[in-house]
């Protein structure tokens, strides 16, 4: 990535960071225009070691032995961009149904940068975990309900729509995803 691209992704992050202290002004920091949403997937990019950190935490020890190393992260990589993928492409019909299609570039431009602090946010918990210091998944549920919220806003301002619509779309995001993940695991 050039220097334009890094400082893109910079101001981008700062917009993440924003929401996430439930700042609404954060919106302003995304290029929310076509151009700014295929850029916004290199967001994809920036967390995908990250994603592989929680990998080796998630996968069993005897899973790893069995499969073996490549063919997990071949199937894993997989899932990963087919999640990246499918769901802006719920998205648009999602947001057609509410009546808030316009406002689909606002949403998943935010959405995409904001994976990367909650990617990070997910390894200093599993780091944590795994070492002790937070006890055994002490704060998983506490970090899966506060991302939760933090997607929640992200729909509720993003898209200006209501609680439920915002809870609907955190719902279709969770379904996706553990359905990749399960389908993902049961490959290796």
């Amino acid at each position: 990535m050039g220097n334009a691209a890094w400082a893109e992704a910079r101001l981008a992050l700062t917009g993440a960071l924003r929401l996430a202290r439930g700042d609404r002004g954060g919106l302003a920091c995304f290029d929310r225009s076509l151009d700014g949403f295929w850029r916004s997937f290199r967001a994809a990019a920036i967390a995908y070691p990250l994603y592989l950190v929680l990998l080796t935490m998630r996968v069993s020890v005897a899973e790893w032995q069995r499969s073996g190393g490549l063919q997990i992260v071949i199937v894993e990589t997989i899932a990963y961009v087919i999640a990246w993928v499918a769901f802006p492409l719920v998205m648009l019909a999602v947001t057609r149904w509410i009546n808030r299609a316009h406002r689909f570039f606002d949403f998943m431009v935010a959405y995409n940068w904001c994976q990367v602090p909650q990617s990070a946010l997910f390894v200093l918990v599993g780091v944590g975990s795994e070492s002790g210091m937070l006890g055994a998944r002490g704060g998983y549920g506490i970090l899966f309900l506060a991302v939760m919220v933090y997607e929640w806003y992200i729909a509720r301002i993003a898209l200006d729509t209501n609680f439920f619509a915002a809870l609907l779309i955190v719902l279709v995001d969770l379904v996706l995803s553990v359905l990749i993940s399960n389908v993902a695991g049961s490959l290796y």
